[in-house]
């Protein structure tokens, strides 16, 4: 097997502008630190492996490929070993993970997190603080529909970042501003074998509904150059909140001994800051924060003069006057 060629010179332009970009990403975020990457054995996330390894040597760092066996299809054992083959061919170890599911309902849902609970905690063990994903644009338009019909606010609605934090492990996203279609074409012309996920067109998931909407969508002139402008100004309000909030919690949130004092000056904040700013604080050591609907209930409890007791996510919130004293919930064990 021929070594492959590290800077590149040697892809087509295509591929040439797309490493490009992958290893200014890396460069700016990792440099060179080692790294681990998902691998589902779909075409998004072989590119991904692929350009992991000519930017690992180039930059002589060393990554793990971690490919996760979601166990739904029968030949999904036999699949992922196939995939591993095909890894070995550019000399990329991986390591295969089996995981099962409790609710087949909220399939996608439950196996997004089941994935970045077992590529998280890996991470963790090995003592790598980047774990790098193949989400692309279609991935960005397709959740903003999912939201949509949810009803899902600003944050919901607003795309995905390119690099977030889970279980203190950073979440690299280097392809959003690339289609499926582009890294398909990495994958045809590097492997014999990538993984044809039947689920994706099957009309039982919403996602996969979704998927043929946004198709037909494109078709009406509603095209992802439009819908990204969408995205991107969404973002931007986002941003703006959020900034808006972190400065509520600095002027209203105060350490005292083990408990949070907040002052009641943050209920005469616009909605939107009092929000985001308490489920900022619910979700400190938490995967997700709780439902809005509690978070609203707890907002109009707070919001009121009176000593009322209320309890979430595992917080005593103590209402006064001038202050709500936060502490934490001491639970019988049983």
């Amino acid at each position: 097997m021929k070594k492959l060629n590290s800077n590149a010179q040697k892809l087509d332009s295509h591929l040439n502008s797309l490493y490009l970009n992958f290893s200014n990403f890396l460069k700016k975020n990792i440099k060179k630190s080692n790294f681990a990457i998902g691998v589902s054995g779909g075409p998004d996330s072989m590119c991904l492996a692929y350009l992991s390894r000519l930017y690992s040597d180039a930059n002589k760092n060393k990554f793990n490929c971690l490919i996760v066996d979601h166990g739904v299809r029968k030949n999904s054992a036999n699949e992922a070993l196939k995939v591993k083959k095909e890894l070995t061919k550019y000399k990329i170890l991986s390591t295969i993970f089996k995981i099962k599911f409790n609710d087949k309902k909220n399939f996608h849902s439950e196996a997004r997190d089941k994935r970045y609970d077992v590529m998280a905690n890996f991470c963790k063990k090995k003592r790598l603080k980047y774990l790098v994903l193949a989400h692309h644009r279609d991935d960005q338009i397709e959740n903003f529909y999912i939201r949509l019909s949810r009803g899902s606010g600003l944050t919901g609605l607003s795309p995905i970042k390119d690099r977030t934090k889970y279980k203190n492990v950073e979440f690299l996203r280097p392809f959003l501003n690339y289609g499926k279609q582009d890294l398909l074409k990495v994958a045809k012309s590097k492997f014999k074998f990538y993984v044809k996920d039947p689920s994706n067109f099957d009309d039982k998931y919403l996602r996969s509904r979704v998927r043929k909407l946004k198709n037909y969508l494109e078709l009406e002139g509603l095209d992802h150059s439009r819908l990204l402008k969408t995205l991107n100004n969404l973002s931007s309000a986002r941003d703006a909140l959020d900034f808006y909030a972190k400065k509520a919690e600095k002027n209203f949130f105060k350490k005292n001994n083990k408990a949070i004092k907040i002052s009641k000056g943050l209920f005469r904040e616009p909605h939107e800051i009092i929000f985001r700013s308490l489920t900022n604080f619910l979700i400190r050591k938490q995967k997700y924060p709780p439902r809005a609907k509690g978070i609203e209930r707890l907002i109009f409890d707070l919001s009121q003069n009176n000593k009322k007791k209320v309890t979430l996510a595992g917080y005593i919130f103590q209402n006064d006057h001038k202050f709500v004293t936060v502490t934490k919930e001491i639970r019988k064990k049983a």
